[in-house]
Protein backbone atom coordinates (compact mmCIF):
# COMPACT_ATOMS: atom_id res chain seq x y z
CA UNK A 1 0.00 0.00 0.00
CA UNK A 2 1.28 3.46 -0.97
CA UNK A 3 0.15 7.29 0.22
CA UNK A 4 1.20 9.60 -1.59
CA UNK A 5 2.06 12.60 0.76
CA UNK A 6 -0.11 16.11 -0.06
CA UNK A 7 1.57 19.05 -2.03
CA UNK A 8 0.76 21.12 1.33
CA UNK A 9 2.26 18.45 3.35
CA UNK A 10 6.22 18.75 3.92
CA UNK A 11 8.68 15.38 4.41
CA UNK A 12 9.63 14.93 8.15
CA UNK A 13 13.23 13.90 9.06
CA UNK A 14 13.21 11.41 11.91
CA UNK A 15 15.58 12.63 14.72
CA UNK A 16 17.42 9.53 15.51
CA UNK A 17 18.96 8.09 12.18
CA UNK A 18 18.53 11.38 9.72
CA UNK A 19 16.10 9.12 7.33
CA UNK A 20 12.96 10.61 5.90
CA UNK A 21 9.86 9.36 7.68
CA UNK A 22 7.21 7.82 5.52
CA UNK A 23 3.78 9.43 5.54
CA UNK A 24 1.00 7.35 6.86
CA UNK A 25 -1.68 9.83 6.61
CA UNK A 26 -3.82 12.31 7.72
CA UNK A 27 -6.60 12.55 11.07
CA UNK A 28 -9.51 14.56 10.52
CA UNK A 29 -8.27 16.79 13.55
CA UNK A 30 -6.04 17.94 11.00
CA UNK A 31 -2.65 16.03 11.98
CA UNK A 32 -0.31 14.01 9.60
CA UNK A 33 1.29 11.41 10.64
CA UNK A 34 4.97 10.25 9.83
CA UNK A 35 6.75 6.84 10.58
CA UNK A 36 10.78 5.98 10.54
CA UNK A 37 10.59 2.54 10.20
CA UNK A 38 14.35 2.19 10.80
CA UNK A 39 13.47 3.56 14.50
CA UNK A 40 9.94 2.78 14.86
CA UNK A 41 9.76 6.43 15.49
CA UNK A 42 6.35 8.42 14.91
CA UNK A 43 5.80 12.22 14.59
CA UNK A 44 2.22 13.71 14.30
CA UNK A 45 2.67 17.31 12.83
CA UNK A 46 -0.67 20.21 12.57
CA UNK A 47 -1.19 20.74 8.89
CA UNK A 48 -4.81 21.41 9.39
CA UNK A 49 -6.82 24.81 10.98
CA UNK A 50 -8.15 25.42 14.07
CA UNK A 51 -11.62 23.89 14.44
CA UNK A 52 -12.77 27.25 16.37
CA UNK A 53 -12.47 30.40 14.69
CA UNK A 54 -10.96 33.32 16.45
CA UNK A 55 -13.84 35.77 15.69
CA UNK A 56 -16.47 33.47 16.97
CA UNK A 57 -14.52 33.38 20.33
CA UNK A 58 -15.14 37.08 21.02
CA UNK A 59 -15.55 37.12 24.83
CA UNK A 60 -16.71 40.75 24.58
CA UNK A 61 -19.95 39.46 23.58
CA UNK A 62 -23.07 40.30 26.47
CA UNK A 63 -26.66 38.09 26.58
CA UNK A 64 -29.16 40.55 27.26
CA UNK A 65 -32.40 39.74 28.82
CA UNK A 66 -35.67 40.69 27.64
CA UNK A 67 -38.23 42.45 29.83
CA UNK A 68 -41.10 42.50 28.08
Amino acid sequence: MSIERPQGVHPEWCPDCGDEMLFSGTQSAGYAQFFCENCRYRHDVYVGRPAVDAASTDESTTAVRDHS
